[in-house]
């Protein structure tokens, strides 16, 4: 009985980390005194089936106080086409007295399909100089 018990138990467990979204962040520093210029991240996709969501991530200091980010955010395809638009993104400062470097993950896009296998680039360029940001990135869940 107990072995039985412990074979759906183990079952149980197998199934239920099977349906978490697997979850792939990548970030690239940039300039922590005065980031002004466009960074870049590669992504190299394989999975050309499942339906994603696409965050971008941020890591900033207490010396960042801005309450949103206007970013140009770039996107290039394994076949060359590329897409431009202009965001704003709005941040929530989840801080404490103990923190040195928070991190957001901000919604982007919904539902993406990344249609074809190869090298996906997301570049990220603030609209101004941007003072206390350490890092930009892109999670996809």
């Amino acid at each position: 009985m107990r072995g039985s018990v412990r074979i759906i138990v183990a079952v149980l467990a197998i199934a239920m980390y099977g349906c978490l979204a697997p979850q792939n962040t990548q970030m690239v520093g940039v300039d922590v005194q005065s980031w002004d210029s466009a960074e870049s991240i590669t992504y190299d996709n394989s999975d050309t089936i499942s339906l994603r969501n696409i965050n971008i991530a941020l890591r900033y200091n207490d010396n960042f106080k801005q309450a949103t980010l206007p970013l140009k955010v770039a996107i290039t395809t394994p076949d060359a086409r590329h897409f431009e638009e202009e965001i704003v993104l709005a941040l929530h400062h989840p801080r404490t007295a103990l923190t040195v470097a928070t991190t957001e993950s901000l919604p982007y896009r919904a539902d993406v399909l990344l249609s074809q296998k190869g090298l996906y680039t997301f570049s990220f360029e603030p609209q101004s100089a941007v003072r206390g940001m350490e890092a930009i990135g892109i999670e996809l869940k």
